[in-house]
């Protein structure tokens, strides 16, 4: 059987058996998104903290009950969207940082995302109201040939392009398989493309989105009414075109000069 890829959060010194299933507790805790001490959700970008209560459960807390904690095992904080910066490293250490180390990290983590969500509910806002489920920042090469692409085409807002490795990883993959399997349950033979939509709100700044999409309908034209048009279904501000004559319809609504 292959290696969990899950960290283990229970501590070393638990017994054994004790030590897998509080672990086991503590990830299924974590992705409930709440507070299990009062049940209330948990707050984005606010600190938690994983241990045993007075009656031995294992529990995550939020900042409203971690004083309620018995036992601590591990400070973090939560956030309700994933930041490429974020991701767990491998790097290691022989010393066990002090938990005022910890909580100087954690804060400046918050910190960090504090800022970056000043600046990135501006994008949101005037790219259409789209929250993203994932904040890119670091460089990747679709975020490097996006933004020479733009630079190149300046007149354009909107770009529709096929998914470049990796990228179709955590929710956009999530999103891309659930498409493709409901696609699948009305034709099981359907031959389906994953399209990534990028829509450039500002220089630098940009917002994608990813579509499945019948094969049958491309190649596409590189043209912006339809990669404006395709954006607003993976927004789902429009229905998916089912056919050609549909998406054609849908193109044409997004036509500069056309009403809508």
């Amino acid at each position: 059987m292959a290696d969990d890829p899950r960290p283990e959060l229970a501590p070393s010194w638990l017994p054994r058996q004790q030590r897998r299933r509080v672990d086991r507790q503590l990830h299924k805790l974590l992705r409930r998104g709440t507070c299990s001490i009062c049940d209330h959700p948990l707050k984005h970008n606010t600190r938690t903290a994983s241990g045993l209560d007075a009656n031995g459960n294992a529990v995550v807390a939020g900042e409203c009950c971690i004083d309620r904690l018995a036992e601590i095992f591990a400070l973090g904080f939560y956030s309700s969207r994933k930041y490429d910066f974020l991701q767990s490293s491998d790097a290691k250490s022989d010393t066990q940082p002090t938990n005022e180390q910890i909580l100087n990290a954690i804060a400046l983590w918050q910190e960090v995302i504090a800022d970056a969500e000043k600046h990135f509910t501006d994008v949101e806002r005037r790219g259409g109201g789209i929250r993203a489920s994932e904040i890119v920042l670091l460089n990747h090469p679709w975020k490097t040939d996006d933004r020479d692409w733009f630079q190149h085409n300046p007149t354009r807002s909107h770009r529709a392009r096929m998914p470049f490795p990796g990228e179709l990883s955590g929710k956009f993959g999530e999103m891309a398989k659930l498409q493709v399997a409901h696609v699948r349950i009305f034709n099981e033979h359907a031959e389906i493309q994953v399209l990534m939509l990028v829509r450039q709100v500002a220089p630098g700044s940009r917002i994608r989105a990813a579509i499945t999409i019948n094969a049958g309908l491309l190649p596409l034209p590189d043209d912006e009414a339809v990669a404006h048009a395709l954006f607003e279904v993976a927004a789902r501000h429009e229905a998916a075109p089912p056919d050609s004559e549909a998406l054609d319809a849908l193109i044409k609504k997004y036509t500069t000069g056309s009403t809508s």
